[in-house]
This record gives C-alpha cells, structure tokens and sequence, in this order.
C-alpha cells in the first residue's frame, strides 16, 4: 500500500458540515485551486462512511469517484451504488489490513472525522491535509467527534495560504 490520507475541509471553529448536514457553505471557496486534481489523481481507492456515500450521492452531476474503486464501510447492502463501489462490512481493523495489501496504491479516506479518527486512533492514517475555511459555523459536524482519538501530536509538514483566505495545513502522522 501506498500512503493512507486524510484530506478534508473544516470551518475555522471545528466544523465539517452544518447543523444540517449541508456543505453549502464551502461553494464561495470553489474558485481556489487548491491541488484536489493532482491529489485525486494519485488516488486508487477511496474510502469513506455511509453517511458521507450517501451525501456524495446525492449530489447534482455525475459521480464524483468514477473510475476509482470506492469502498464503503457500511453495515447495510447498497442498493443502486455506482460502478466501482462496494460495501465494507467487516469492521475498520479488517479494512486498514485489506487496504495494506495493495502494493504501492495511495488511499484516501475521505469525509467525516469519525472514519478517519478510527484510522488514526489504529495508527493507519499517515497524513492530514486540513483546509481551514475562513468562516465560523457555530454549530454543525465536528472534525473529529469528541474522544474518537487518543491524544497524539502530528508533525506539520506544510503550510499554504491562498487569496480567499482558506488555509491548508499538511500533517504527518507517525
């Protein structure tokens, strides 16, 4: 396996979604280059909850993930899923061991924090790259749900600014 990385957005007081769940509040950034193109391009699997599946679903256009192999960790069958995606339902242990077994593959686990803290609290995620969004939500989806993790320190790697004010903090995790 390649490297496993985080890859998220959050609001500068902690949020990843609203109170209702909603991303609306990222749309004004979307004019940035923010490298998700060169990123996503050295993707070979994606990784993410249920919840965020079905956000990402939802979504107007196309799916976002064709072409990649898209894994799920989910506890219920998924009816009507895009091609190239499939279910995990056996837990985030037997997962990280299934994913070290793709040589050289970089995998993204993507969306809410409860997933990638699993990742990270069974020492798997090996980097974060976090946007920081310039707006403060007040309430809605934290980054990381209260005591997901054990306490750990990472080691910022690199630091980015962009005009529009949103910031990128690169982290590893060792």
């Amino acid at each position: 396996m390649g490297i496993v990385c985080g890859f998220i957005a959050a609001s500068l007081d902690g949020y990843i979604a609203d109170r209702n769940g909603g991303l609306d509040w990222l749309t004004p950034f979307d004019d940035v280059d923010s490298g998700y193109g060169a990123f996503i391009a050295t993707i070979g699997t994606v990784v993410m909850g249920r919840t965020t599946f079905e956000t990402v679903a939802a979504m107007p256009g196309d799916w976002l993930y064709a072409g990649t192999r898209v894994l799920v960790v989910t506890s219920r069958p998924l009816a009507g899923a895009p091609a190239g995606v499939e279910p995990w339902h056996d837990g985030v242990p037997a997962l990280i061991a299934h994913l070290g077994e793709s040589a050289g593959e970089d995998v993204w686990v993507v969306g809410g924090g409860g997933l990638q803290a699993a990742f990270i609290a069974a020492g798997a995620l090996d980097r974060l790259d976090l946007f920081v969004i310039p707006v403060l939500l007040g309430g809605g989806v934290p980054l990381f749900p209260a005591e997901a993790t054990p306490a750990r320190r990472l080691t910022l790697v690199e630091t980015e600014s962009y005009a529009n004010g949103m910031v990128r903090l690169r982290y590893a995790l060792s």
